[in-house]
């Protein structure tokens, strides 16, 4: 997830400064994002670099003073089109589990069997974890959390179908042989010898 057009957003509804920023990210975000006032600072001193944001520092009696930022008319645009331009999810083409699951059919310690069977006993340790996170959370505020726990639950539903599906295979696919790279040719090659010269 972008840290600087979360901040770029937030800053857009009115200016706000760091602290605020941090507070207000979790609170309309609310999803598992971690994101460190380290890490706020420091996107926030790029985006003043890029002339995205800028800021008035308000001065604060008996506190040090504070940068309240707003969003520039150049950070607008910047913001609308990261709002128009499609995200693409990665569709795991190449994951770590595929890997692993490959390379056990090809001859690992382990059976692929064992590795389908770790596997999918993680997705529904963690189908469980968003099923309890779907029931506590709150339909009349936390709408837009619910709809993302419904998404990972669409995912993992179809990652323990995949699983099944391979499950399913298992006898065809132990047949697997990985196709041998061509061989590669041996010592120097030889030299061309220039037209004209014998």
């Amino acid at each position: 997830m972008s840290v600087k057009y979360t901040l770029l957003a937030l800053l857009y509804q009115h200016p706000m400064h760091g602290y605020e920023l941090g507070k207000q990210l979790n609170t309309v975000v609310n999803a598992e994002w971690d994101v460190k006032p380290g890490q706020i600072a420091s996107t926030l001193t790029r985006l003043k670099e890029a002339n995205l944001v800028d800021y008035e520092v308000e001065e604060i009696d008996d506190a040090p003073d504070r940068k309240v930022y707003c969003i520039t008319e150049e950070g607008q645009r910047e913001l609308e089109s990261w709002y128009l331009s499609a995200e693409v999810r990665d569709y795991r083409l190449g994951d770590a589990f595929y890997i692993k699951f490959v390379l056990s059919l090809v001859g690992g310690p382990v059976s692929a069997e064992q590795v389908l069977m770790a596997q999918r006993r993680e997705l529904f340790q963690q189908l469980h974890q968003v099923t309890e996170l779907m029931r506590e959370a709150d339909p009349q505020t936390q709408l837009p959390w619910i709809l993302l726990l419904e998404s990972a639950t669409m995912h993992l539903e179809a990652d323990l179908r995949w699983i099944e599906m391979c499950e399913a295979r298992l006898p065809a696919l132990k047949r697997y042989e990985p196709p041998k790279p061509a061989p590669k040719a041996r010592g120097r090659p030889k030299r061309k010898v220039a037209e004209g010269v014998e």
